[in-house]
């Protein structure tokens, strides 16, 4: 089954220096999909993780989240497997606030509550469109550089809306370690 019939997604988050991987769950805890960190060792190393892709079954690519090179505002892309633009998010600050934006092939989606402390709202015109929340893994999990997150999708979205969704989710990751490494 693929990652995008599941309306309940938990990401559980193996970091350390170089790397930036992940576990998705579907609501019963079994593994539906992978994210790996992309881009050279070194690279890595210096200035963090600035790629991630969500393969849907191995050797099976589905969406490749991007680190563009900006200054000042945060920018990621959010690609389809054939390098196809998805959706762009922009962290912009604003009177002392931090808010993000997704802008998929026109559709304008808002991220409305604790961004970087994962307990947030995609808010769509329609409405919420997914609510993310922190679950804590255990002081284990939390020194071994593992955290752990759910997200629950509203049933109606299309593919390209819930591609969207889980990429701007971990895009979020790679700016709040960005913010991490000063």
């Amino acid at each position: 089954m693929s990652i995008l019939t599941h309306d309940v997604l938990v990401f559980q988050q193996t970091r350390n220096f170089s790397k930036n991987d992940f576990a998705i769950m579907d609501g019963q805890g079994q593994q539906i999909a992978h994210v790996e960190t992309g881009g050279s060792t070194m690279g890595r190393m210096f200035m963090g993780a600035r790629e991630l892709t969500v393969f849907d079954g191995p050797g099976n690519p589905l969406i490749h989240i991007r680190d563009t090179v900006t200054f000042g505002r945060d920018r990621m892309e959010i690609l389809d497997a054939d390098g196809t633009l998805l959706a762009n998010l922009v962290k912009r600050i604003a009177f002392f606030k931090t808010h993000v934006t997704l802008d998929v092939q026109g559709e304008e989606i808002h991220l409305e509550g604790n961004i970087f402390g994962f307990d947030f709202q995609i808010v769509g015109q329609y409405g919420v469109m997914a609510s993310a929340s922190r679950q804590w893994s255990g002081m284990g999990a939390a020194l071994m550089g593992m955290s752990t997150y759910g997200v629950q999708l509203a049933p109606n979205l299309t593919e390209t809306q819930r591609k969207a969704i889980i990429g701007a989710t971990l895009a979020l990751d790679l700016i709040r370690e960005k913010q991490s490494r000063g």
